[in-house]
């Protein structure tokens, strides 16, 4: 239920918000629009003579477009492929944030995850970035999933699987967002060394597969 209340109130967002940043419009919105249509105006950050951007994110975002494809949609004028992809990344932070609110609601506390719900729905810095097409808001995605999957002892420890997150999103969104990752690895690692040194040896373990797993 959580997933489609956010859902709902994201799609709200990438039909009504306007863009409010010109380096989203020129750095990413372009871009894309080369990968999928064949043109679009490029910046300097692209150029080859320059190239300090990756295409990985734009190319990530080109695929979702291509998507549209496969429903019945596609005869509608080409401004629903903005519109497609606004929906769609609203979606992707419904899904982190719901997954992160279940998290927070079995391992802290019902009224605490219901807290966090509440202020994800009525944030309007979540309104806004939710469906904002910046590699700050897709970091956001992976962090709020990587917490997720740290906060989350069920069945064993998820290191690797939080390290994947959160790198993953450094790596193709924000780069300053991998600095997130160092409390929860510094949790796991004081409870590793004042345990024993089998928990250590598989605190090891978990850092490699985790980094494996990011590369």
């Amino acid at each position: 239920i959580a997933f489609y209340i956010l859902a709902a109130a994201h799609a709200l967002a990438a039909v009504y918000f306007p863009i409010q940043d010109c380096d989203e419009v020129y750095n990413y919105y372009e871009p894309t629009h080369y990968l999928t249509d064949g043109y679009g105006k490029q910046t300097w950050e692209y150029s080859p003579e320059y190239a300090i951007r990756s295409w990985g994110y734009v190319s990530l975002h080109a695929i979702v477009i291509g998507l549209r494809r496969i429903i019945p949609i596609w005869s509608l004028p080409k401004v629903w492929k903005f519109y497609f992809l606004r929906i769609m990344l609203g979606a992707i932070c419904a899904g982190s944030e719901a997954r992160l609110y279940s998290k927070i609601s079995r391992t802290l506390n019902p009224r605490l995850g219901m807290l966090f719900f509440l202020i994800m729905l009525t944030s309007p810095g979540m309104f806004h970035a939710s469906v904002s097409f910046l590699p700050s808001s897709f970091s956001m995605y992976t962090t709020a999933l990587g917490m997720a999957a740290f906060m989350d002892w069920r069945g064993g420890m998820r290191t690797a699987q939080g390290m994947m997150c959160m790198i993953g999103g450094a790596f193709l969104g924000w780069p300053f967002a991998a600095a997130l990752v160092a409390p929860f690895m510094i949790e796991e690692f004081m409870l590793a060394y004042f345990t024993d040194k089998q928990e250590f040896i598989d605190f090891l373990y978990r850092i490699l597969d985790g980094t494996v797993r990011s590369v």
